[in-house]
């Protein structure tokens, strides 16, 4: 499960980096979408980690 978020992790660079750097406009939506698409897929990973043990919840603020 690591693996897969470290290659999501680095997916989410690449697209990053390839709407940076094109000329053409029109892709930037796409990119836009892909990245969208990528970053859900991220957070079901982290959340599965986080139910299995393997990963430690992030802090939360509490209620004042």
């Amino acid at each position: 499960m690591f693996v897969v978020s470290t290659l999501t992790a680095a997916s989410m660079g690449f697209y990053g980096l390839a709407l940076g750097t094109s000329f053409r406009r029109d892709l930037g939506t796409v990119y836009n979408r892909f990245l969208l698409e990528i970053q859900l897929l991220a957070e079901d990973g982290a959340n599965i980690m986080i139910e299995n043990g393997w990963l430690e919840s992030p802090p939360k603020v509490g209620e004042k």
